[in-house]
């Protein structure tokens, strides 16, 4: 299948798009990042510039290309820049996706829209589903929902997919919750602290793009959670993450939110929990659970920062 893809150089990206061209399918990623051309390495495609707010420029580009799939991932993903400028929220993550979405159903092709757990408000006791009513509490939230809809009006074969807390990308790649430990550990912190009150569900990106690759294959349109398997706080992370690393040095202190109120002012879900129930339903959710997937993550991707006792 020949594939465009927006928002190609991103932490999701460097595992979706490589997963793609290794399973055969012809990939022709896009993105405005031009830094690193091509982060997966030579085997992968060069990455071409897109401006997806730029309406001509997508229509020109998926008519240019004549994919068989539209994969939509750019997005603002910043909460604290959404909040401060919603003009810019709502033009990248939901006018731009109506741009595609449009150039998309223009040209007849599927389209695929990664979205996220911050569509919820965070206040239901158990796991979201798919069959929960998204109530976003943030610009970033309710920009991302928008486009959700979108999708779901504008074109009638496509995926929304859902995932959870992003993990991956390696050093460099991914800046999410789990490099901010990383790197306070690369620095000689001796201390770290972790919140007690945000519950979600880590999503390792290359079971993500597994699990995508199967679903794409399938031809069964709708939306799905796609997050690994079980629960946590962001505190339950970082225990597992220095368990994992033998970090035995490093002391964690579990605190509330607002310890971090001054750096992270946008309110965040309580939780952010998921179940992949549809997945589930239809026998195709191959996502493993997260502390095994973080583990995979950490000894392939932070080797250096294990105790010299689990080294030897």
């Amino acid at each position: 299948m020949k594939i465009l893809a927006t928002g190609a150089a991103g932490m999701l990206g460097s595992s979706l798009i490589p997963t793609l061209v290794r399973a055969g399918h012809e990939v022709v990623a896009t993105d405005i990042d031009l830094t690193e051309p091509r982060p997966w390495g030579s085997t992968g495609p060069v990455i071409d510039h897109l401006d997806v707010r730029d309406r001509t420029a997508v229509n020109d580009a998926i008519r240019a290309v004549a994919p068989e799939m539209v994969l939509h991932l750019a997005a603002e993903t910043s909460l604290e820049l959404s909040d401060a400028d919603p003009d810019h929220a709502y033009l990248t993550n939901t006018i731009a996706t109506k741009y595609v979405a449009l150039a998309a159903r223009r040209a007849g092709v599927p389209l695929t829209y990664i979205s996220t757990a911050g569509v919820f408000d965070g206040t239901k006791a158990a796991a979201y589903t798919e069959f929960d009513k998204p109530n976003p509490v943030n610009l970033y939230g309710a920009s991302k929902y928008e486009g959700e809809l979108l999708v779901s009006e504008l074109v009638e074969e496509h995926y929304i997919i859902r995932a959870g807390w992003m993990v991956g990308g390696g050093p460099g790649k991914d800046h999410k919750f789990v490099s901010r430990i990383m790197d306070q550990l690369a620095a000689g912190a001796d201390t770290i602290h972790a919140v007690t009150d945000k519950f979600g569900t880590p999503t390792y990106a290359p079971d993500f793009a597994r699990c995508f690759l199967q679903l794409i294959d399938s031809g069964v349109w709708g939306l799905y959670h796609m997050a690994c398997g079980g629960e946590g706080s962001r505190y339950d992370v970082a225990e597992h993450l220095l368990r994992v690393l033998g970090r035995d040095d490093v002391t964690l202190v579990g605190v509330d939110s607002e310890f971090f109120a001054e750096e992270f002012s946008s309110v965040r879900p309580r939780s952010e929990i998921m179940r992949n129930l549809v997945l589930d339903l239809q026998g195709m959710n191959v996502m493993r659970d997260w502390p095994t997937a973080l583990a995979e993550y950490l000894q392939t991707q932070y080797a250096d920062l294990c105790s010299a006792e689990r080294v030897a």
